[in-house]
Protein backbone atom coordinates (compact mmCIF):
# COMPACT_ATOMS: atom_id res chain seq x y z
CA UNK A 1 0.00 0.00 0.00
CA UNK A 2 1.95 3.30 -0.92
CA UNK A 3 1.65 6.74 0.62
CA UNK A 4 -1.35 7.62 -1.59
CA UNK A 5 -3.72 4.84 -0.91
CA UNK A 6 -3.10 5.53 3.29
CA UNK A 7 -3.84 8.83 2.76
CA UNK A 8 -6.87 8.14 1.10
CA UNK A 9 -7.68 4.97 3.44
CA UNK A 10 -7.13 7.46 5.96
CA UNK A 11 -9.71 10.37 4.62
CA UNK A 12 -12.60 7.73 4.03
CA UNK A 13 -12.51 6.58 7.55
CA UNK A 14 -12.99 10.20 8.89
CA UNK A 15 -15.61 11.44 6.25
CA UNK A 16 -17.06 7.67 7.52
CA UNK A 17 -17.04 8.98 11.73
CA UNK A 18 -18.11 12.66 10.89
CA UNK A 19 -21.37 10.99 8.41
CA UNK A 20 -21.80 8.11 11.27
CA UNK A 21 -20.80 9.55 15.21
CA UNK A 22 -24.08 12.46 14.74
CA UNK A 23 -26.19 9.79 14.49
CA UNK A 24 -25.40 7.49 17.56
CA UNK A 25 -27.42 8.44 20.58
CA UNK A 26 -25.19 7.90 24.04
CA UNK A 27 -28.25 8.71 26.46
CA UNK A 28 -30.97 6.62 24.99
CA UNK A 29 -33.01 10.33 24.86
CA UNK A 30 -33.54 9.90 28.95
CA UNK A 31 -32.35 13.23 29.16
CA UNK A 32 -34.94 14.41 26.89
CA UNK A 33 -37.38 12.42 28.23
CA UNK A 34 -37.23 13.27 32.09
CA UNK A 35 -37.95 16.86 33.18
CA UNK A 36 -39.30 18.70 36.09
CA UNK A 37 -40.76 22.21 36.98
CA UNK A 38 -42.53 24.30 39.48
CA UNK A 39 -46.34 25.51 38.70
CA UNK A 40 -49.05 27.42 40.68
CA UNK A 41 -52.13 25.33 40.58
CA UNK A 42 -55.22 27.40 41.58
CA UNK A 43 -58.89 26.69 42.39
CA UNK A 44 -61.96 28.27 41.72
CA UNK A 45 -61.70 31.03 44.74
CA UNK A 46 -58.20 32.07 43.74
CA UNK A 47 -55.91 29.67 46.78
CA UNK A 48 -53.21 28.97 45.18
CA UNK A 49 -50.28 26.79 46.06
CA UNK A 50 -46.66 26.01 44.33
CA UNK A 51 -45.88 22.43 43.21
CA UNK A 52 -43.24 20.47 41.92
CA UNK A 53 -43.92 18.23 38.49
CA UNK A 54 -41.92 16.06 37.93
CA UNK A 55 -42.29 14.37 34.58
CA UNK A 56 -41.05 11.44 31.90
CA UNK A 57 -42.44 11.24 28.54
CA UNK A 58 -45.99 13.13 28.70
CA UNK A 59 -46.46 11.17 32.15
CA UNK A 60 -46.32 12.77 35.54
CA UNK A 61 -44.27 10.79 37.70
CA UNK A 62 -44.18 13.25 41.14
CA UNK A 63 -46.56 15.89 41.78
CA UNK A 64 -45.51 17.63 45.72
CA UNK A 65 -46.29 20.77 47.12
CA UNK A 66 -43.39 23.11 47.80
CA UNK A 67 -45.47 24.77 50.91
CA UNK A 68 -45.54 28.07 49.47
CA UNK A 69 -49.13 29.24 48.91
CA UNK A 70 -51.27 32.39 47.76
CA UNK A 71 -54.47 33.40 47.53
CA UNK A 72 -55.36 36.72 45.89
CA UNK A 73 -58.57 38.96 44.34
CA UNK A 74 -56.80 39.52 40.89
CA UNK A 75 -55.57 35.70 40.16
CA UNK A 76 -57.51 34.29 36.97
CA UNK A 77 -59.81 31.12 37.53
CA UNK A 78 -58.07 27.92 37.17
CA UNK A 79 -58.02 26.07 34.31
CA UNK A 80 -57.49 22.73 33.43
CA UNK A 81 -54.18 22.36 31.62
CA UNK A 82 -52.31 19.42 30.22
CA UNK A 83 -49.65 19.24 32.90
CA UNK A 84 -47.04 17.73 31.27
CA UNK A 85 -47.15 18.80 27.47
Amino acid sequence: MNKLEKILLILIIILALIWIFPKLNFTGKAVLNKYAYTKAICNETNYCEDYYIECEDKNIVGFTTTGFAIQSKDLPENQKENLCK
